[in-house]
């Protein structure tokens, strides 16, 4: 692992020196207040997916172009150390017929998550309640992609064990896009008892930019079983203000997630998000946040 991870780095470094590379992060907070069952409430300054990153191209020959991507997880409201890449770390080539990539990153069951949960798979979602993340990174793994027509994209993503007897994770999607309308189906399996497979569509209207989306998936943890479904809403208020809205249930659990966003600028947002998550106990947040992107 250690080897495949020092070989990632060589590799984006040697790109990096003869590309150009671009920096960008993103800095969200959150101050909440939490309230689990009938205990005492809890306020606290939560970082949500701070990162900062920095990725390249170079363009090779005959449309070939060779890329890297560093991502790294940085705690906002209490800065501590973090591992360099631990969101993402890979180097690869690229097309216009598709990618192929090597290192650590979201698998296909994470990807569709983002896309297609109204509230974006962040801060302020119960996504997660209700549907299997299924840890949502895959490392020492294989990434590939491919555009076989405009509109239809294959994903694969291979995770190597690196142990003797022990099998390999595997995750990919086949995702198609057409004007409005956006569809997923993801599969992930690690090779022993946790497997999901998750649908998930979206609909944009044009007359109001209202976007309705759906998520459905069959999830294994441990050999233990369960289906969650999740419908959501985005809809423009204003110009700079969007209304966000989701529930989802499970065998056991139910989740309202609601929430605004008020943009400053193209680049710094506020943030207000309320959760309700009825499970083996009731966990209700309030929370306002500010988010700046760079």
């Amino acid at each position: 692992m250690k080897k495949i991870a020092l070989a990632t780095i060589l590799a984006a470094v040697s790109i990096a020196a003869s590309a150009q590379v671009t920096v960008y992060g993103k800095m969200r907070v959150y101050e909440e207040s939490s309230k689990v069952g009938t205990a005492d409430a809890v306020t606290a300054l939560t970082n949500d997916s701070s990162r900062l990153g920095f990725k390249g191209t170079e363009a090779l020959s005959n449309g070939l172009s060779a890329n890297f991507t560093i991502e790294t997880g940085i705690g906002a409201d209490a800065p501590a150390a973090s591992t360099l890449g631990d969101r993402t770390m890979q180097v690869g080539l690229s097309n216009a017929m598709g990618s192929l990539g090597v290192g650590r990153g979201k698998h296909a069951i994470a990807r569709t998550l983002d896309n297609y949960d109204a509230m974006g798979n962040v801060y302020g979602s119960s996504v997660t309640t209700i549907h299997t993340a299924q840890g949502s990174r895959l490392q020492n793994a294989l990434f590939a992609s491919a555009t076989f027509m405009p509109g239809l994209t294959v994903n694969y993503q291979n995770s190597n064990s690196e142990t003797a007897g022990v099998t390999n994770a595997q995750a990919g999607s086949i995702e198609f896009t057409r004007g409005p309308i956006a569809a997923t189906v993801a599969y992930f399996d690690n090779g022993t008892t946790s497997t999901t497979t998750i649908y998930g569509a979206r609909y944009s209207i044009a007359q109001t930019g209202t976007t309705v989306f759906g998520l459905y998936s069959d999830d294994k943890v441990a050999g233990v079983t369960s289906s969650g479904t999740t419908i959501g809403v985005n809809h423009p208020v204003t110009g700079s203000l969007m209304a966000l809205a989701s529930y989802g249930e499970k065998s056991g659990a139910k989740a309202l997630d609601l929430g605004a966003t008020y943009s400053l600028s193209k680049r710094t947002m506020i943030h207000a998000r309320y959760v309700k998550e009825d499970t083996a106990s009731t966990t209700t947040k309030y929370a306002l946040g500010m988010e700046h992107n760079f």
